[in-house]
């Protein structure tokens, strides 16, 4: 099988790599970019190493061969020893008795016999999703997930221990005890875990790249060999630790529980034929009621322009339409509209038959009326009238006068303390 390996020093951290495969046996990581990895990525299985502080290795006896009923029993025989919510674990589980064992390997170490032996690594679902959507976004999958001290060589019968920098004051130690199990401390406290690993199994001999002067008390009495060079890593020791695969099982996320729709399904086809009633009935008000205020639009129009043929009002339609919606109730809008004026002012033409109206123009809530008369004395008199009858107030803009009419410009609007709105005649206000 041939592997890439991809060492993270933490999520953030540049990857180092190594190629391993039948016919290279070995190698050593080399710092990279995730492009150049990524171009090693064809024909190869990706294997991810993690920082071990990330995965946590245990053994657990479950008198069970059920591959369900482990994952079940599995977390909860744990769940006093580990300090986060199960909940938010994620455990792959190795049985010891699918390891194919040598009869001198059982006598010595029977423990490996025990048919109820599981290995078991757990490490946090979303820190472990965190690293694969890292590889993800630079095209990389991943086959393998493992702890990055299994990198160190596996010996039958005998531990690897190995310090990254055994001058450095507290430096890192692997320990790799067997080919699934191991732990990774600070150098300082390794007489504070090894007596205890020690009472459950003896090793054979040591291997490491510290002297005997360097090695920790509780292993003084264990042979010491001097380990190859730590910084090589060999295609059988990973191979080995292939089986306690995190991936194992691993689901990204998990699924939402499914709503069961069955029972419900005469209420949804009841609310479904409901809302198509309601919607059909919605749409034929909307229509018919767009049909009368198109008709509505039409009747305006033709008695305003009846009214006044040379009247320059753009919409009187809309206008008319605001008037209406304001007598009937509804919202008050502030709608510039001469109508009140024209409803005032319309009578009092009548009256005054001597006076034609040429144009009219509304702007600014004043209504221009340019009208012909016989003399100024016509105006005066309509512009009091105005007044007293109809509560407006005019005022003779321009006047042209020639020998028999004068042809003036009059501003219309209400009067000082009167509002139009109500009545065609006009109501004072009261404060």
């Amino acid at each position: 099988m041939q592997l890439l390996l991809i060492k993270l020093a933490s999520l953030d951290a540049n990857p180092e790599y190594a190629l391993l495969g039948k016919k290279q046996k070995e190698d050593r990581f080399t710092p990279g970019d995730w492009k150049k990895v990524r171009a090693m990525v064809r024909g190869r299985k990706v294997v991810l190493l993690l920082p071990d502080h990330e995965i946590t290795l245990n053994t657990v006896n479950i008198p069970s061969k059920n591959k369900k009923q482990l994952a079940q029993a599995v977390p909860y025989a744990l769940e006093e020893s580990l300090a986060e919510d199960i909940e938010d674990l994620h455990f792959t589980i190795h049985p010891l008795k699918a390891e194919k064992t040598s009869k001198k390997e059982q006598n010595d170490h029977p423990g490996n016999a025990n048919d109820n032996t599981n290995r078991v690594a757990i490490i946090n679902r979303d820190r472990l999703s965190n690293y694969l959507d890292k590889l993800s976004t630079h095209h990389i999958p991943v086959h393998f997930v493992l702890p990055q001290l299994f990198t160190l060589e596996y010996h039958p019968n005998s531990w690897t221990l190995l310090v990254a920098e055994p001058s450095t004051a507290n430096s890192t130690a692997q320990i790799r005890q067997e080919k699934l199990f191991g732990f990774s401390c600070q150098q300082d406290m390794l007489d504070v875990f090894l007596p205890e690993q020690l009472e459950k199994q003896t090793p054979d001999a040591i291997y490491s790249n510290l002297s005997s002067d360097e090695l920790p008390e509780s292993l003084a009495e264990i042979t010491l060999k001097k380990s190859d060079d730590p910084g090589l890593v060999k295609h059988s020791s990973i191979i080995s630790a292939l089986p306690l695969n995190l991936l194992s099982g691993f689901i990204r996320k998990r699924k939402a529980s499914k709503f069961n729709f069955k029972p419900w399904k005469p209420v949804f086809a009841l609310a479904g034929i409901l809302g198509a009633i309601w919607l059909g009935i919605l749409g034929w008000q909307n229509i018919t009621l767009g049909k009368q205020l198109k008709q509505l639009d039409n009747a305006i129009i033709k008695v305003y322009k009846n009214t006044f043929p040379k009247g320059r009002i753009v919409d009187p339609a809309q206008q008319m339409t605001s008037k209406l919606k304001e007598l009937e109730g509804g919202k008050t809008q502030t709608v510039e509209t001469p109508l009140p004026l024209i409803a005032n002012i319309g009578p009092l033409l009548k009256t005054h038959k001597n006076m034609t109206l040429q144009k009219i123009h509304y702007q600014d809530n004043e209504l221009r009326l340019i009208v012909r008369a016989p003399n100024l004395d016509s105006l005066e008199n309509f512009k009091r009238e105005a007044a007293t009858k109809a509560h407006l107030d005019v005022s003779i803009k321009t006047s042209t006068t020639t020998a028999n009419k004068v042809e003036a410009t009059l501003v219309i609007k209400a009067a000082e303390g009167f509002s139009l709105t109500e009545e065609n005649t006009g109501s004072k206000n009261k404060s």
